[in-house]
């Protein structure tokens, strides 16, 4: 169920975006007879996702660079910077988890545009790498005697230095909803490569790559963006 919310959010944002870009066609209406050109640069943005997250998770701080660069008409190398720290507490642990992550890969544009557009849905695919530290603050036993009120165990356990790596096939929507001020919005399926996990003690979270479940190495994420173009140079259609 919450895999299939996510989609159908990740539908109305896309429509949300493409209706904000309806307003900015405008600007982009040319005489056939002046040749069109497409522009070649690169894109900077932030991952606004993470702060409005940090606006309604108090235990959530998280910062992500992302940008592409166009090495030809449908194809991007594109990369992801970020770091994150996260306090997580339920009933059975009480642990902080805060590190940094680089994405890298390439996004590939299958939207036939109208001319005079440069909008993008892509179909992409990123390497992850996250360098992180757990700080395992308490947890508790589970245990049927609670007559003695014995199971918190408060401890103060670092675990440094942790790694792990994955895999994200992306689909994702980029319109320009201004000159060259771009917003997208893009679904992700994360398959977990590999991870260093610390002694008696596991990877509930990831910086970069979200929650952790046992037993399972797959995941979803879900992310929006807005980037400013840095125009290089255009080319002729």
């Amino acid at each position: 169920m919450k895999k299939l919310y996510m989609l159908k959010y990740f539908i109305s944002i896309i429509l949300i975006i493409n209706s904000l870009n309806f307003y900015s066609q405008e600007e982009y209406n040319v005489l056939d007879s002046v040749p069109l050109k497409t522009t070649f640069g690169m894109k900077i943005g932030v991952d606004i996702s993470k702060q409005i997250r940090m606006l309604t998770e108090p235990n959530y701080k998280g910062l992500v660079i992302t940008g592409d660069y166009r090495i030809s008409n449908r194809l991007f190398i594109a990369g992801e910077f970020g770091n994150e720290e996260k306090k997580v507490t339920n009933e059975v642990l009480d642990f902080d988890t805060d590190g940094s992550f680089l994405k890298l890969g390439v996004n590939y544009n299958v939207y036939n545009n109208r001319e005079g557009l440069e909008n993008e849905i892509y179909v992409g695919f990123r390497y992850g790498h996250s360098k992180f530290n757990h700080k395992l603050n308490s947890y508790t036993i589970y245990n049927t005697d609670n007559y003695w009120d014995q199971n918190l165990v408060n401890t103060n356990n670092d675990f440094n230095n942790l790694t792990a790596s994955w895999f994200e096939l992306v689909l994702g929507f980029n319109a320009e909803v201004l000159n060259n001020i771009y917003m997208g919005i893009n679904l992700r399926l994360n398959r977990l490569l590999n991870q260093e996990s610390p002694e008696n003690f596991s990877n509930l979270y990831i910086p970069g790559y979200y929650k952790v479940f046992e037993g399972n190495n797959f995941g979803v994420g879900i992310s929006y963006s807005i980037f400013y173009q840095i125009p290089i140079f255009k080319k002729n259609n």
